[in-house]
C-alpha cells in the first residue's frame, strides 16, 4: 500500500474519534516465495495482508481492536470496537498519551524491483542453482523469496509517518548421502543477493563433512559462522528490558554499566545502517536512535519503554530493532588458521533457553560441523547439543571477522569463542 493510501486511511479512520486520543498503525506485506527441493522446484506462493490497529482512551482508560478490513465500514466499526472496549476498561496507571509530530532519520530501504521480481525470475535462479548440485550427485532444498512490506502510524495529535521496505532472500541446504551444508545471502536489493555463491557454499560443506565423525563431548574453541552468532545473541539481545532488569527479573539485574563482554565487543541498533536499514520509528511514533547496547564490552544501555523511561528519568530507548556488531577485518579463513583445536559451526537450531535468569539456552548445531586442527578443517563432525550462555560467549570472544547480513536485521560478524559447551551428541 502506497503513502498516499495510507494517510487517506488513516484521515477517514480519525474522522470517527469520539474518544480523547486516538493511536493508529496500518501495516503490510506482499511477500512471494520459490521452494524447492530433491533437485525440483515444488511451490510458488503469494502472500497480500494488511492490517489496521486502533488504541483509542478515555482519560487513562485504554481500548484496542484490529482489523483488516479497510473499507469505510471496517474503519468506523474498528475504531468504534475500540472506543467501547476502553470505555469498559480499568484505567491502566500507566499509560501515556500519544506524542506530538516528530523527526525521523531517512531511510533508503526500498528497490522496485526486488520488491516486484516474478516468479520467472526466482526459477531461473533457482535452476541454474539446481544445475550446480545434479552432476555432483548432491541434492538441493531450500527457498528463494522476494516482497515488500510497509509499517505506518498516526495520532490524534499530529503525527504521521510511513516507512516501506524491500526484501529478498535465498536460503539453501545441500544434501549428500550423509551430510548437508547451508548458507544464506539476505538483502534489501537483488544486486545483494547471490544465489550461485550460497548454492557453491553449501556445496562444499555437503562434500567436505560425508561420514561425519563423532567427537567426545565437551568445552571446545569454536568459530561461530554469522547466523550461528546471531541464534546464540538473539535470545540474548531480546531480553534487555530495563524494568525486568531493575526489579530483579532479568540476566541483567545490577549489570548496568558493567563490564559484560570482550573490550571488542559493541552491539547497537541503527536504523539507517547501509547494510541493514530498517524502520525509522516504533510504533509509539518515537524516532528509532542509534542505540549502543554494548559497547567496549560495557552493557551501556538496557531498553525503556516510554513508561520506564519516564518514570526513572532515562533516555528513551525502546526495544531492540536491528542487530549490529561491528567485527574485525579477519576473513574466515584466516579465522580457521588461528585454531590449533576446535570446531567450525555453521549454524544453530531448536535454540531455546534453559535458564532465562542466567540465559542459559540449548540448542543443535546444524548443515555443517568440522574438526579443526593446527589451523585447517580436518573432517566433518557429527551433530552436537550445546548448553550455553551468551553472556560467556561475549566473554570468552578471542577473534571476529568481518560483519556480515544474515537472514532477519541481522548484520553480524563470525566469531571465535574458547571453552564453548557442548553437552552430548544428536543422532544425525
Amino acid at each position: 500500500m502506497r503513502q498516499t493510501e495510507v494517510e487517506q486511511i488513516f484521515e477517514q479512520v480519525l474522522s470517527y474519534q469520539n474518544s480523547d486520543h486516538l493511536q493508529l498503525s496500518l501495516t503490510g506485506t506482499e511477500l512471494a516465495n520459490t521452494r524447492f527441493a530433491n533437485n525440483t522446484i515444488t511451490q510458488n506462493t503469494v502472500q497480500k495482508d494488511s492490517g489496521l490497529s486502533v488504541i483509542a482512551s478515555f482519560g487513562q482508560k485504554v481500548g484496542q481492536a484490529s482489523t483488516n478490513r479497510l473499507q469505510a465500514d471496517g474503519l468506523k466499526e474498528v475504531v468504534s470496537r475500540a472506543e467501547k472496549i476502553a470505555q469498559s476498561a480499568a484505567e491502566d496507571s500507566e499509560y501515556l498519551p500519544p506524542v506530538s509530530t516528530q523527526t525521523y532519520a531517512k531511510v533508503s530501504a526500498y528497490d522496485h524491483q526486488t520488491a516486484m521480481t516474478s516468479p520467472q525470475a526466482r526459477a531461473e535462479k533457482v535452476q541454474l542453482a539446481i544445475q550446480q548440485c545434479e552432476p555432483k550427485g548432491l541434492k538441493l532444498a531450500g527457498h528463494y523469496s522476494t516482497g515488500w512490506n510497509f509499517r505506518s502510524i498516526a495520532n490524534s495529535h499530529g503525527l504521521l509517518a510511513y516507512h516501506r521496505q524491500s526484501y529478498a532472500s535465498y536460503t539453501n541446504t545441500v544434501m549428500s548421502n550423509t551430510s548437508s551444508g547451508w548458507a544464506e545471502t539476505v538483502g534489501e536489493n537483488l544486486d545483494l543477493i547471490h544465489p550461485l555463491r550460497a548454492v557453491e557454499i553449501a556445496s562444499q560443506k555437503a562434500t567436505a563433512s560425508q561420514s561425519p565423525k563423532d567427537i567426545t563431548p565437551g568445552k571446545y574453541k569454536v568459530i561461530l559462522e554469522p547466523s550461528a552468532v546471531a541464534s546464540i545473541l538473539g535470545p540474548m539481545f531480546y531480553s534487555l528490558d530495563a524494568r525486568s532488569a531493575h526489579e530483579g527479573r532479568s540476566a541483567f539485574s545490577d549489570k548496568e554499566g558493567t563490564q559484560i563482554g570482550q573490550s571488542a565487543v559493541d552491539l547497537y541498533s541503527q536504523s539507517n545502517h547501509p547494510a541493514c536499514p530498517n524502520a525509522p520509528f516504533f510504533f509509539n511514533g518515537l524516532p528509532i536512535e542509534k542505540t549502543h547496547w554494548i559497547k567496549a564490552g560495557i552493557l551501556e544501555n538496557l531498553a525503556y519503554n516510554r513508561f520506564w523511561a519516564n518514570q526513572t528519568s532515562h533516555r528513551h530507548t525502546g526495544s531492540p530493532t536491528n542487530m549490529i556488531m561491528d567485527g574485525d577485518h579477519n576473513t574466515l579463513e584466516q579465522m580457521i588458521t588461528n585454531v590449533e583445536r576446535g570446531l567450525l559451526v555453521t549454524r544453530f537450531w531448536y535454540v531455546r533457553f534453559v535458564d532465562p535468569m542466567t540465559l542459559l539456552l540449548t540448542g543443535m548445531t546444524r548443515d555443517g560441523l568440522f574438526w579443526i586442527e593446527n589451523g585447517q578443517i580436518q573432517y566433518g563432525v557429527k551433530n552436537l547439543r550445546f548448553n550455553e550462555s551468551p553472556l560467556n560467549v561475549l566473554a570468552n570472544i578471542e577473534m571476529m571477522g568481518q560483519p556480515q547480513r544474515a537472514s532477519g536485521s541481522t548484520y553480524i560478524p563470525p566469531i571465535m569463542v574458547n571453552n564453548f559447551n557442548f553437552t552430548s551428541g544428536t543422532a544425525f
